[in-house]
């Protein structure tokens, strides 16, 4: 099942306009307030619209279309660092120093994450969201080793 929401203007500004849901009495707000370019809307902006909700997965790159030199196999998840193939949601992982690429993050902001181990939430194509004891942060791949 898709969930929807019927969406009512509430205001505009020179180039948004702001929709808000209005559940039954028996229905919760699926979304809070909502901001549409005007460029993307017709003229003028409707007074109602519907939004649906459907998971989307991101389609990963083919281990072929990965850049020369990138790390595969038993490097990619060692202390190099991990790759989107090696992580999955509810993997373990461990916060290392990038010595890859780079480092993406200030100095000053990754060490108060290393050596931390922590659970994939979900990856993104550059990265993952990881739970820690204190939160959830985004790291790219080059600062995670998998644990598990």
């Amino acid at each position: 099942m898709t969930p929807m929401a019927t969406l009512t203007l509430v205001y505009e500004t020179k180039d948004n306009a702001h929709y808000a849901e209005s559940p039954g009495d028996d229905e919760t707000a699926l979304l809070g307030t909502v901001s549409v370019q005007k460029w993307a809307l017709p003229k003028p902006a409707p007074s109602t619209i519907r939004l649906s909700l459907e998971p989307y997965e991101i389609e990963r790159p083919s281990p072929a279309a990965r850049p020369p030199g990138a790390a595969t196999g038993a490097d990619a998840v060692t202390g190099a660092g991990a790759t989107a193939s090696a992580l999955r949601k509810g993997a373990t992982v461990e916060i290392v120093k990038n010595r890859l690429a780079g480092i993406h993050q200030p100095p000053e902001w990754l060490e108060q994450y290393l050596g931390k181990r922590g659970t994939v939430l979900w990856t993104t194509v550059g990265g993952a969201m990881v739970k820690l004891d204190s939160g959830a942060t985004w790291f790219p791949y080059a600062e995670l080793a998998v644990k598990d």
